[in-house]
């Protein structure tokens, strides 16, 4: 796995992790803020080709 995909994949699961913590605890400019940053990975992991895992289920965290 290159730099590039492996650094992605973790900058999508800290997104993941932050936008639970942030629903979890009601903060909805927090929400947002991650949702976006989580949509903008996502997209550019599709348009670089990056394979992502699936978000697992909130008891598997």
């Amino acid at each position: 796995m290159d730099t590039f995909s492996a650094e992605l994949r973790q900058r999508i699961t800290s997104a993941r992790h932050a936008l639970r913590t942030a629903q979890a605890d009601g903060d909805l400019d927090a929400e947002r803020v991650y949702s976006g940053e989580l949509e903008s990975l996502l997209r550019q992991a599709l348009d670089n080709g990056v394979t992502v895992p699936a978000d697992p289920p909130e008891d598997e965290n």
